[in-house]
């Protein structure tokens, strides 16, 4: 099969917010141009996209948390994004268009598990300002936790690639990269690994950033500079 540089099996493993928001669009792309590729996709935590591609479970990852200091891989970032806040249209920090920390410090709040999409940025924000968050909710999938807070459970705090689809009639949408910064969504891969064309291929259509010849470089250690 890896002599095949055209047809086999692309395996990836990422999260589910990568897997739910971000594949989609490249997994069809690549299917369009490879159609003897069949792409098997493994989801779980950083922690296990990192395992997997170390156990050669998988090819490729995606994911935002714990790729880049980890052994044997090489990482390359892919893009960036920031956190976005989501309430109710009827909720009183809905008027306002620029939100601080202690407007939300005593908010119930929904959002990711720790382990999961961007949450140890949400953390430090609070703990640098030793503020304690009232978190009423954690879960790993964006959708959720928007339904949650369409329940009235609290106010959400999900990645922006989370809202692209939504139609948002009945929430508000608010830009927290001031609060909680950006975070760089990395692509890895194994040191070392044999990669056939359509490997390439799918990390070129994960970001126009990251070319063929890059991650050639980057496998022989001589793109340490490289960061968006």
């Amino acid at each position: 099969e890896f002599s095949k540089q055209d047809a086999g099996t692309l395996s990836i493993a990422t999260t589910h917010s990568q897997a739910r928001y971000v594949l989609p669009e490249p997994v069809a792309k690549l299917r369009r141009a490879f159609p003897k590729v069949q792409v098997v996709m493994h989801q779980g935590t950083p922690s296990d996209v990192a395992r997997m591609l170390a156990d050669d479970v998988a090819e490729i990852g995606l994911a935002t948390e714990s790729l880049a200091d980890v052994e044997g891989l090489v990482t390359l970032p892919c893009y960036e994004w920031q956190h976005v806040l989501v309430m109710p249209t009827g909720h009183p920090l809905a008027q306002k268009e620029r939100i601080t920390l202690d407007d939300i410090a005593h908010e119930s709040l929904i959002t990711y598990h720790p382990s999961f999409t961007g949450r140890g940025k949400i953390d430090q924000a609070f703990a640098t300002r030793r503020l304690r968050p009232r978190i009423v909710l954690e879960a790993i999938d964006s959708d959720v936790i928007k339904t949650y807070v369409r329940l009235g459970l609290g106010i959400g705090i999900v990645a922006e690639m989370a809202m692209r689809d939504d139609p948002v009639n009945d929430l508000v949408v608010r830009p927290m990269g001031h609060l909680f910064g950006q975070s760089v969504a990395r692509v890895a891969i194994k040191r070392g690994a044999y990669l056939r064309n359509f490997v390439y291929r799918f990390a070129e259509l994960l970001s126009d950033r990251l070319t063929r010849d890059l991650i050639m470089r980057a496998m022989n250690g001589h793109v340490h500079d490289y960061e968006l």
